[in-house]
């Protein structure tokens, strides 16, 4: 009877082992995964109408406008 028990403990650890602990793994590395599909702000360009993100972009007269366009305007 005792054989049986520990026989049954040993199956349900195995199970947990291998179906918990391999689903916790992947879990670490879907987490970076998600860090490489993060959304980006885009923003449309003022003058030129080209969508650039927003943080590469220049607020001026309540607008953005991309780098090119203030290289162009200088």
């Amino acid at each position: 009877m005792l054989f049986k028990i520990l026989a049954f403990l040993a199956v349900l650890i195995a199970i947990y082992l291998i179906f918990f602990k391999t689903r916790v793994k992947r879990g670490v590395k879907g987490g970076a995964k998600k860090e490489d599909k993060e959304a980006q702000n885009f923003v449309e360009c003022k003058q030129c109408g080209t969508f650039i993100e927003a943080k590469n972009a220049v607020i001026s007269g309540g607008g953005y406008i991309c780098e090119d366009c203030i290289k162009d305007k200088k």
